[in-house]
Formats: C-alpha cells, sequence, structure tokens
C-alpha cells in the first residue's frame, strides 16, 4: 500500500529526528554534570579523529613529498647530444654530517637558457652557493662549524624555496661551477629539471610491513572511539527510568539515549579537528627517511575525511542502540542494567577465523602484491585484532568469576574483585583498545625482525670507503688523496687501491674493425693495483712482495685471461677519448688467489687481476676509481667530518660509504623507533580514555565512595582498589596480546617466508609501557577519589 506506507514512513522519520533532537538537548543542557559528560565524550571521540584524520592526510603527504622529489629529477640529454645554450652540466655531491643528509649539485651552465632547479630564480654562478633555510641556519650557527669548512671558498648568493625542498628541515645546496667536464657517469648533461617518470611500487613485502602497520594502530583507534561514545551510561541510565516515568516507552529512550551520544560525537568531531589543525606545525619537524611534511601538505583526503565524519556519529548512534538492548529501563528501577547474560565464545573466535581463513591463500602460495590482495590481508589482519577485542570481554568475565577476595591485597583486592564480578564490561571494553594495539605492534614487529634476520651478519670492524669514480682523481694524484685522508684527525690505518678495467688485446683489435656479433662481446676483465698489505684485506694471496700479480677466478664465471696473454687497459674509457688503450701483458709468474667472502671485507673484489704497482703502473688505468679504505678511531666523534672535509677539499664529487657490523643500521634503527613511537603514542591514547572512563567510573560511585569513607574506610585502601581494578583487566589484555599478536606475526612471517625470531627486548618495551599506562591512570585519578570520599557526597534530596 504505496499510498499508507510512504507517510508512515514520514512519520517515523520525523519521530526519529525528534527523539534524537531531544536526546542531543540532553546532552548540553543537563547542567554541570551534563556538560562534564558531553566534554569527556568529545575528549575521548576528538583523539581518535585526530588520528583518524592524521591517517586520511598519509596519501596527500606522501604524494606531496613524492612531487617534490620528482620535481627536481634531471631530465638527462638525448644520447649523444652535445652542448647547446640550452643544457647543464651536472654532477651529485651529497654528503652527511653529524648523521645528518647534506645533498647537493654542482651545476655549470652550458648556455645562457639552462634549466634552473626548482626553488631557484638562476643558476648559482662559479665560486657561489644557493643553499636551503634549514641549511644557512646550520652554517651561521656554532654546530654548523665543522661543515663549514667544507665550503671554504664558496660564497652563499640565494636561498632555495619550498618549492625545492622535500621539507622544512632538509640540508641543500646547489654549488655552481666552471670545471665540470663530461667523462664517466657522475657529470650528466641535461635539459630539464622534473622528470615524472614511472609511480613509485613499493616491493610485497613493504606493502605488508604498511598494511599490517596502518590497521594495527587504527583499529584501537577505532575501538577507542567506540567506548568513548559510551562515557556516561551509568547515569543516562537513570534519566532514561525518569524518562519511562513519564510515559516514554523502552523505543523512545534507545532514541534519546542515541541522540545524546550522537551530540557528544559531533562535538568529538570538533574537536578532533582542533587538535589536528593544532598539532600540524609541530609535525613539520619530524622528517622520517628523508621524507618531511610542510604544513601545506598536511590536509586529509576528501574522501577519507568525509568518510570519518559520517562514520564517527553513525558508530555512535549503532553503538549506542546495541548497548541499550541489553539495558532493561523501567520507571521506578534503579537496577540499570538487565541480568548479565551468560558471554558465548563461538561467535568471538569466528572472527579470528575468518582473520586467518583470509590469510590463509598467501600463506600457502606466497606475498601477492595485487590490489585485490592488498585488500584481503587488511581484511584478515582487521579481523583477526577485532577478534582479540572481542575476545577480552569473555576471557575478563570467565577470569574475574572464579577470583575470590583471598586476594594480594587484602580489603582493596577484594573491592576490585566485587566491582568487576558485578561489571567487567566496562573495564574489559577499556582495556580492549590496548589489546589491539600491543597485539598489533608485535605482529609488526615480529615481521621486521624476521625480514632483518636474514641480513644479520658476525661482529667486526667499521670501515670508511671513500671512492673517486670515473677519473674524479686521476691515478697519478692518488698518492695524494691518500696521504690527505690518512693524515685526517681520527683516522687510525689507511688502504688505497686504484681500480679499472681491461679487455684482451685481439678482441680489442677485432672490435675496432668489425662489429661485435651477439655473444662475441664478454665482459672486461676487473683489474685492482694496490699494496701488499691492502691486497690482503681484499683477498686470500698468500705470499705476497713488489712486482706480485695475482688471478682471482670464478670457476662458474665466464673467462680469465691467462698467464702472457696481452691485455688492452680501460678499453671503454679509451675508446671514449677516441684513442689507443694502453697494453699491458700478463705476467707468466702470475699466482692464484681467492676473494674473500666474509663480512670483514670492506670491499669485496669481482674475480679479476690484483697486482701491486710495480707490475702494474697505475697511471696506465686512464679513467681509474680510487678508492681509500679507513678504519676510524671511535673515540673521536667528529673524524668522519674531518675526513669528509679533507675529501671535499680534493674534489666535491667523492663519496662515501660508512658502514659497521657492531650495530644494526640506521634503517633499522629508524624503522624499530618509528614503530616503538607510533605504538606509544597509540597507548597513550587509549590511556587517555583508560583515565576518562575511570574518572567517569568514579563520579558514579560517588555515593558508595562517600558511604564507604563514612564507615571509616582507608583512602589508601581504596586507592589501591583502583588500581587492581585497573590492573587486572589490563593484565588478562596483555596476555591475550601477547599470544595473539605472536600468532598473527608468526603467520606474517610464513606469509613472507621468513624465520620466527621475537625480540624480546621490543616486546618488554611494550608491554612496559602498557603497565605505566595503568600506573599513571590509577595515579591521576586518585585526586578526584579523594574529593568524592566526603560524608556530604550522602546528602540526597
Amino acid at each position: 500500500m504505496p499510498g499508507t506506507s510512504r507517510p508512515a514512513r514520514g512519520a517515523a522519520v520525523r519521530r526519529w529526528g525528534a527523539d534524537l533532537a531531544m536526546g542531543a538537548r540532553f546532552a548540553v543542557t543537563g547542567g554541570r554534570e551534563g556538560w562534564i559528560r558531553t566534554a569527556l565524550t568529545a575528549l575521548g571521540v576528538g583523539l581518535g579523529v585526530a588520528v583518524l584524520l592524521l591517517a586520511a592526510a598519509v596519501p596527500n603527504i606522501w604524494n606531496a613529498a613524492m612531487d617534490r622529489q620528482r620535481a627536481r629529477t634531471v631530465v638527462p640529454a638525448a644520447e649523444g647530444t652535445g652542448p647547446s645554450d640550452r643544457t647543464l652540466l651536472t654532477a651529485p655531491s651529497g654528503s652527511t654530517y653529524r648523521d645528518r643528509p647534506v645533498n647537493g649539485r654542482i651545476l655549470a651552465a652550458e648556455g645562457p637558457r639552462a634549466p634552473v632547479p626548482p626553488g631557484l630564480s638562476r643558476l648559482p654562478g662559479p665560486g657561489e652557493m644557493a643553499v636551503s633555510p634549514a641549511l644557512s641556519d646550520l652554517l651561521s650557527a656554532p654546530e654548523g662549524a665543522l661543515l663549514k669548512k667544507r665550503f671554504p671558498h664558496l660564497r652563499i648568493t640565494a636561498t632555495i624555496g619550498d618549492a625545492g625542498l622535500r621539507y622544512p628541515g632538509e640540508l641543500l645546496f646547489y654549488q655552481g661551477s666552471d670545471d665540470l667536464r663530461r667523462s664517466g657517469d657522475s657529470v650528466e648533461r641535461i635539459t630539464a629539471f622534473g622528470d615524472r617518470g614511472d609511480p613509485f611500487r613499493a616491493s610485497p613485502l613493504v606493502v605488508l610491513v604498511i598494511i599490517v602497520s596502518c590497521v594495527a594502530l587504527l583499529a584501537p583507534v577505532a575501538v577507542f572511539i567506540a567506548t568513548a561514545v559510551r562515557f556516561g551510561g551509568e547515569r543516562r541510565d537513570r534519566r532514561l527510568a525518569a524518562l519511562r516515568l513519564v510515559g516514554a516507552d523502552r523505543a523512545t529512550t534507545r532514541r534519546i539515549a542515541a541522540g545524546e551520544a550522537l551530540a557528544g560525537a559531533l562535538f568529538g568531531l570538533l574537536t578532533g579537528a582542533a587538535i589536528f589543525l593544532a598539532g600540524r606545525i609541530p609535525l613539520t619537524g619530524i622528517s622520517v627517511f628523508d621524507i618531511g611534511v610542510f604544513p601545506s601538505d598536511v590536509a586529509p583526503d576528501a574522501v577519507l575525511a568525509g568518510f570519518v565524519a559520517l562514520a564517527v556519529p553513525l558508530c555512535a548512534v549503532g553503538v549506542t542502540l546495541v548497548t541499550m538492548r541489553r539495558v532493561t529501563v523501567e520507571p521506578l528501577g534503579v537496577t540499570r542494567t538487565a541480568p548479565p547474560s551468560r558471554r558465548r565464545l563461538w561467535w568471538r573466535l569466528l572472527l579470528p577465523a575468518a582473520g586467518v581463513a583470509l590469510l590463509l591463500p598467501q600463506a600457502i602460495g606466497g606475498l601477492d602484491g595485487g590490489d585485490a590482495a592488498n585488500a584481503q590481508v587488511v581484511l584478515g589482519v582487521a579481523l583477526l585484532l577485532l577478534g582479540v577485542a572481542a575476545l577480552l570481554p569473555w576471557l575478563v568475565g570467565a577470569v574475574v568469576a572464579r577470583l575470590d577476595g583471598a586476594g594480594p591485597g587484602g580489603p582493596s583486592w577484594h573491592l576490585a574483585v566485587r566491582r568487576l564480578q558485578l561489571n567487567s564490561t566496562t573495564a574489559s571494553r577499556s582495556v580492549s583498545g590496548i589489546t589491539v594495539a600491543v597485539a598489533g605492534a608485535l605482529a609488526v614487529q615480529l615481521l621486521l625482525t624476521g625480514s632483518q634476520s636474514l641480513d644479520e651478519q658476525p661482529r667486526g670492524p667499521a670501515w670508511t670507503v671513500v671512492d673517486a669514480y670515473d677519473d674524479t682523481v686521476p691515478a697519478a694524484r692518488a698518492p695524494e688523496m691518500y696521504a690527505r685522508l690518512r693524515a685526517s684527525v681520527g683516522v687510525r690505518a689507511a688502504h688505497a687501491m686504484v681500480s679499472g678495467y681491461a679487455d684482451s688485446a685481439r678482441h680489442h683489435r677485432a672490435l675496432a674493425h668489425t662489429a661485435a656479433r651477439e655473444g662475441d662481446d664478454p665482459e672486461p676483465y676487473p683489474v685492482a693495483v694496490a699494496d701488499c698489505a691492502t691486497l690482503r684485506q681484499l683477498a686470500d694471496i698468500g705470499a705476497c712482495s713488489k712486482g706480485s700479480v695475482f688471478l682471482v677466478k670464478d670457476p662458474e664465471g665466464p673467462s680469465h685471461p691467462r698467464p702472457g696473454e696481452r691485455l688492452a687497459l680501460d678499453p671503454v674509457g679509451s675508446r671514449s677519448d677516441h684513442r689507443a688503450p694502453a697494453l699491458w701483458s700478463v705476467p707468466r709468474t702470475v699466482h692464484p688467489a681467492t676473494a674473500k667472502t666474509d663480512t670483514f671485507t670492506p670491499a669485496p673484489i669481482a674475480p679479476g687481476l690484483l697486482a701491486t704497482p710495480e707490475a702494474l703502473p697505475p697511471t696506465l688505468l686512464r679513467h681509474p676509481h680510487v678508492t681509500v679504505l679507513l678504519r676510524l678511531d671511535p673515540h673521536t666523534p667528529d673524524a668522519i667530518e674531518y675526513v669528509r672535509n679533507a675529501a671535499a677539499a680534493i674534489s666535491p664529487q667523492i663519496s662515501f660509504i660508512t658502514f659497521s657490523l657492531d650495530s644494526p643500521t640506521d634503517t633499522d634503527n629508524a624503522t624499530r623507533h618509528g614503530l616503538t613511537a607510533c605504538a606509544a603514542a597509540v597507548l597513550l591514547l587509549i590511556g587517555c580514555g583508560l583515565l576518562i572512563t575511570a574518572l567517569e567510573q568514579l563520579r558514579d560511585r560517588a555515593r558508595a565512595l562517600s558511604a564507604l569513607d563514612a564507615l571509616g574506610t582507608p583512602r589508601a585502601v581504596l586507592g589501591r582498589s583502583v588500581l587492581w581494578q585497573t590492573a587486572v583487566p589490563v593484565v588478562l589484555g596483555l596476555a591475550l596480546a601477547l599470544g595473539c599478536g605472536l600468532a598473527l606475526g608468526s603467520l606474517l612471517l610464513h606469509m613472507a617466508n621468513f624465520p620466527l625470531q621475537a625480540d624480546w627486548w621490543g616486546i618488554l618495551v611494550l608491554t612496559g609501557t602498557a603497565a605505566a599506562v595503568v600506573l599513571g591512570v590509577t595515579v591521576l585519578s586518585l585526586p578526584l577519589l579523594w574529593r568524592l570520599m566526603r560524608p556530604d557526597g550522602l546528602r540526597a534530596e
């Protein structure tokens, strides 16, 4: 009957609207207590909304960072293109200063219309330098005095604008030059800046880590918001009983309660937006993996922000309606809840079982990087973590029901246990956020630890490898480079090596007269020239003296030069210079050697020739690669900076590789620290929710607390009871989180084909942080507890 159903639907909508509006009025006109309750709800929801808005801003943050990175990517000139009025010669000149990357480029214009990097209006001339604001501040500060010596003859003439920076604190410079030469691969001839190229695509493992991290961090936020909208439930139920007394039915009371929660959620949206806007500025000082943000980049995606704005009020209404179905509100009743029903376990197990079923196909068949597979991982991990939240109330109820008053805390333990036995739902609901956060963080930590365990190496010495590629330093200046670096402050030992390539002279002559056929162009032989002490660091050579030559063979590799064979040294570089290569014969006394494969080798050697300078003069290599291996004094903190300054005085194109097998890499440390910081932030967020819940419960128990005080109950006993009442659900939640987190992490490791290796120290840090949250909640709730324990709280009108 369409004619009658449409008015009925309209009346139902109007009735819903009127009841929701009445509930919203109760939220803002309920006097001081009503405002406090609404403010607590708004604060709890606002904290969660702020985190969700920050998560919604991640796509824009990432896209803006990638756009800035691509905007200053060089566009090489076409092969064979010569200099023109639109070309620019450039070479990278990056460095590091006290563990902070200092990015830079050397620029030499070949014409008046040469391209200009983003953030600059003109190119710096010879002897000039354009720097970022952060680098300018560092160079002018006392802590940058050592870095300033790296640019002794350069004048700062310009400041790079935001359009040319990845993030506000980036250390970046452009150095003008007039002596760049187009030789080798380090110097490029370019025609523009801003190569869009192919979009960045992460590996399946990286995608898996990111997905699990996001779900692990955001699932507790969703649980926290669902908890926040239920603050003040006990006082609300008493007010609804008064409404029943004046004639409201049960459906009306449920809708009015939903309207009250809706008002708190809407205020929470505004509070969350304010917290998000206030927190954007501090984010500008943070950079992770050389990626940072500008305030303008921290803007939520419109679709995701709209989803948050719609989902939070709907969550508030839905959670309240579901909760009210389990509440019996009678006109004169003071019992606010129906008799507790027995919690069933079977449906709670369905959530983690469904999550495992979604993850099993990839655990059996291996990781897949497709969108459908990623969505499957997201849903599977989310179901597993939400299953933890669903299992916790059953676990707390089952354990608390078996506890008695003869516990470790005497009367305080008895009071806490009785309170939990009467109503453990609120406590387990508040702790479920911590449980989900710890379980998710443990899973991510296991995944990271397992992926890094494959790269674990025995402990060994720290080396600094200083490289000058592509004739940056001619072979004739290699002794000078070695001497200046060896004389730097903090250098304990140094070894120098000049390397290049060689080809059979017969094959080189054949290529000069005929075109190479497919399969008839073998790889050149690597050649390294160094003294005996350096060669012993690189290979097992046995006896060595001046004039010795060694041949490192690869049984499964290509052919090797034979004793007495004549070789053309640096054939590729000589061909590009249009001159004949130097010729050299392999001595008939060449000795076999074996390249070192252990982790103590500072510069692994490919199969080829190793020679001393007396047997093969380094100057015969026309385009050499000069390497100096350094051992630095660990007790000289700035030793590496002195070495970098000495290298910059030789050539700004010299590069560094510093590694140590005594400690994890910077990337590993940054990943671990970032994970710990995010998990700690989520735990603090949930701690705020625990505190708000504890304060709300104390206010609801004001009359009972006053009665206990009037009967002479010591305040210390009640304070300890608050501690036990918070600690028991948290301990059970942490035990559940450890089990589920280890199980989820093991499943993810099996998907990625990594071994299981738990980071027990990280687990201890997470559980210790959760314990600290419990103690903090207890301490912060004590002032309200003391204030409520007064005889005047027994008054009633």
